[in-house]
């Protein structure tokens, strides 16, 4: 018996290993084409009376003017027990403007207050 000669066997690439950075780039470039079309933003509401534990909201279609991190303004507080009439109405005013749009309702956070708020404390009005 001779034994023939078979060429040693080398990895072919399968074209889905070829498409697998293709596939990958497309679902980026879809997925960063969705957030742009969807303008999602962020609505920090400081712990008050109207809202006890604070909130932040994850919406979108935001208005182009408006930024990304949004917070009630912060002369509204005035302790964390007491919010005037005016504040309670322009709450209840942003919550109804981002009603149908809300897509999460997460725990108050903080950081986000601050940076909706260009770094002013809630409740701490500084006075010109």
């Amino acid at each position: 018996m001779s034994k023939m000669y078979t060429p040693p066997k080398t990895k072919q690439l399968t074209s889905a290993k070829v498409n697998q950075p293709l596939t990958f780039f497309l679902f980026i470039l879809v997925l960063i084409v969705i957030v742009f079309l969807l303008r999602p933003g962020v609505y920090s509401i400081q712990p008050t009376n109207a809202v006890q534990d604070g909130m932040m909201i994850i919406y979108v279609f935001r208005d182009p003017e408006v930024p990304f991190y949004t917070s009630l303004h912060p002369e509204c507080a005035y302790s964390s027990t007491n919010i005037s009439l005016m504040c309670t109405v322009t709450l209840r005013t942003a919550l109804e403007n981002l009603s149908g749009r809300i897509l999460l309702r997460l725990p108050y956070n903080h950081s986000a207050y601050l940076k909706g708020s260009g770094g002013v404390e809630p409740g701490i009005v500084e006075e010109e």
